[in-house]
């Protein structure tokens, strides 16, 4: 198989009786340009089918008309065997769509060969659209550093005068980059429109060397497709013994109607087979229940609060739910949308049009804004002319006002003397004078005359009512709208439908929206793992350099950490399991793991090369004897690794993604690495020493031979 993968035979077959190109650095770059239209053509139709199919929505379509039940296991294959055969058919499209490119170049050549107007008219077209390419690229590349020179100029100013002086040197500079540019398209296009340079060409691309590695790039492809399909979450959800039931009542409510509600929640939950006893923690309008599990329950804990949420949601006059594993930044639930704006009535209007849209949603659970509750409260509004002809002032009025209700200030009230301190004397009315309007009606409020007069003839006094809380966030007012997630929802797939909804869509004007909590640390969790890997790659291939003492080969080896990840993100999306936090802390020990293969069979290679070797035999040895110890090594860390991936015991959220991953990653990048990693370096190899000479003549004064060692023959 490695012999298949380093053949040669297919390109020199279709390279007899075609004259190599003159120019052979303008042949270079049109290899280039055309390597990088077609894998750029190929990644263009894999996402642009998939998103397209990913529209229509078939295998869930498929699977729900099969069967119902979206929970059950028979429901679940026929998505996923559904959801393989997509992949498969958006791959051979995406195959196919490169294969049409390069027969494109066939025929290009053919034309080259013919003699006719027309085949001159197309190939000419042809050269048109080279020049046209490298001179929009060098446009593009000045015009985007002239961009980035600049000032920022603000609205309706004009821009001539914002104009910098660096700015200026670019547009001097780029008028010889841009010729340049159209020049190198000009000889490119001469150097592949003469006879027989598009056959050499594309008889490259019928190397086996270069299939493979059109195998790794389709994979790379693959890997980032699957992981824009798999929804994420920050951290999975645990099975944890313990529940915490929240519960909250209108405002005014008494204690004795709070424990009311408390024990109907813990009446409901004292029928379930899952519970074993509780605790109750009851407050003034507000209760909290805390749930110990049965340790052989039938579901788990997570499927116990989602099954039962939306039962509780039914309680009237009382907000109940389960407590988030979440957090959800001060909401507490599974799902939290944070808005903010200068303007409370729009806010609040843009938040409920939100609840309501997310009212249609089936993969949420009695969505809501966090604490709005509105209290009862008194209000007293003075009859400004009435008072001051009685001789009511404002102070006489607030000072009444205020004693009768919450009672004086500490400052000003009256203090009882012992003999280490003081003690403040604070008066007001009864509890249930308070409540009662007649008695607030009939509260004197004195006079400047020394008399006094009801409240009632100087205001005006209803009931109404207000917000309980008023919350801020950067300074502007924020509402928290949350959330629970329905039973088997993952929170990923439910975020992606709100982010959908019309209102967070077009937001409007002086109302904004931004990431906090949970969502903000996945952000944080996301950006830090791409340094990390970037750092890793970095570092890896800096001691490569080193120790191979060149330059291209350790590249070869770099291709090896960029198809570790498919087997597990594979295995991830095959199984149904969301990315989170152990995810991507397998693919971290994964990378670290894979590296080893490609570096024994290079390492040997080299060695073998420097005996004097040939190329082919090299790698066809380091194959041979190298493949035993690759296998040995990655069915062995596999092999430690199954336990994990089972978790027959114990809670299996955080072990089983960090196991799944690192095993199909250690298989799929083990058989791509003993296949691709040799075609690559024989590629490699090839080029390094073509252009090593050339570049050592052009940017080195060093010659072979300058250091006083033998040179070869």
């Amino acid at each position: 198989v490695l012999q298949w993968t380093l053949d040669t035979g297919r390109m020199r077959a279709r390279r007899e009786g075609a004259q190599r190109p003159h120019g052979y650095g303008w042949y270079c770059t049109g290899l280039a340009l055309a390597a990088l239209l077609m894998i750029t053509v190929s990644a263009a139709a894999l996402f642009l089918v998939s998103g397209a199919l990913s529209q229509l929505n078939l295998p869930s379509t498929i699977a729900s008309a099969v069967i119902s039940d979206e929970q059950s296991t028979i429901y679940f294959l026929i998505l996923k065997i559904y959801e393989v055969l997509e992949l498969l058919v958006v791959s051979l499209i995406a195959l196919g769509a490169g294969w049409l490119v390069l027969m494109g170049f066939n025929g290009l050549g053919w034309l080259a060969r013919s003699e006719g107007l027309a085949s001159k008219l197309v190939l000419g077209f042809f050269g048109l659209l080279l020049i046209t390419a490298f001179t929009g690229l060098a446009l593009a590349l000045v015009a985007v550093t002239f961009l980035a020179a600049g000032n920022p100029v603000a609205e309706g100013e004009s821009v001539l005068p914002a104009i910098t002086f660096v700015q200026v040197l670019v547009s001097l500079a780029g008028l010889p980059i841009v010729a340049a540019a159209a020049y190198a398209g000009l000889r490119t296009a001469q150097t592949l429109g003469a006879p027989g340079a598009m056959t050499y060409l594309t008889a490259r691309f019928y190397d086996h060397r270069v299939w493979m590695l059109a195998i790794g790039w389709f994979s790379l492809l693959v890997t980032v497709l699957i992981f824009t399909q798999i929804p994420g979450q920050f951290q999975p959800t645990v099975d944890d013994n313990r529940s915490t039931v929240n519960i909250e009542l209108v405002p005014g409510a008494t204690l004795g109607s709070t424990k009311k509600v408390v024990d109907e929640v813990a009446a409901l939950l004292s029928k379930e087979q899952e519970f074993d006893y509780a605790l109750e923690r009851i407050r003034i309008g507000n209760g909290t229940i805390f749930v110990n599990l049965r340790d052989d329950r039938e579901r788990t804990s997570i499927e116990f609060e989602r099954q039962l949420a939306p039962v509780l949601a039914q309680i009237p006059d009382a907000r109940v739910r389960f407590r988030s594993q979440s957090g959800g930044f001060g909401s507490g639930r599974d799902i939290t949308v944070m808005l903010a704006g200068s303007n409370p009535d729009l806010l609040d209007e843009t938040a409920t049009n939100l609840i309501e849209e997310m009212k249609g949603l089936t993969s949420l659970v009695a969505p809501r804004v966090e604490g709005d509750l509105n209290r009862p409260e008194l209000i007293i509004t003075p009859r400004r002319e009435i008072a001051a002809e009685l001789g009511v002032s404002t102070v006489a009025l607030s000072q009444t006002i205020r004693i009768a209700t919450l009672g004086e200030i500490e400052q000003n009230a009256a203090r009882f003397s012992l003999s280490d301190r003081q003690i403040p004397i604070k008066v007001k009315l009864g509890e249930a004078d308070r409540t009662d309007i007649t008695t607030i009606e009939n509260l004197p409020v004195p006079t400047l005359g020394g008399g006094t007069v009801p409240l009632s003839r100087v205001a005006d006094i209803s009931f109404g009512s207000g917000p309980t809380v008023i919350q801020r966030y950067n300074q502007n007012r924020r509402v928290l709208v949350g959330a629970d997630l329905a039973d088997g929802v993952l929170k990923g797939a439910a975020q992606e439908e709100i982010n959908a909804l019309p209102t967070l869509q077009d937001l409007p004007t002086g109302v904004i929206r931004d990431t906090v909590g949970e969502d903000q640390w996945q952000q944080e969790l996301v950006a830090s793992l791409q340094i990390a890997i970037i750092a890793g790659f970095l570092l890896v291939f800096a001691c490569l350099v080193l120790l191979y003492k060149r330059l291209i080969s350790p590249l070869v080896n770099m291709t090896s950490l960029l198809l570790a990840p498919l087997g597990g993100i594979l295995l991830i999306w095959l199984l149904g399991q969301p990315q989170s936090m152990p995810v991507y802390i397998g693919i971290l020990l994964l990378l670290g793991i894979v590296s080893k293969n490609s570096i024994l069979l290079i390492d040997f290679a080299i060695e073998e090369m420097e005996r004097g070797t040939d190329k082919l035999a090299a790698l066809l040895e380091a194959g041979h004897k190298r493949a035993q110890p690759i296998v040995m090594t990655t069915v062995a860390m596999t092999a430690g690794m199954v336990p994990t991936a089972l978790s027959l015991t114990g809670d299996e959220a955080w072990r089983k993604p960090m196991g799944i991953v690192v095993i199909g990653g250690l298989i799929m990048s083990t058989l791509l690495t003993l296949l691709i990693v040799p075609a690559g370096f024989s590629l490699a190899d090839g080029f390094e020493k073509r252009a090593g000479p050339w570049l050592r003549k052009r940017m080195l004064t060093y010659k072979p031979g300058d250091d006083g060692a033998l040179l070869p023959g």
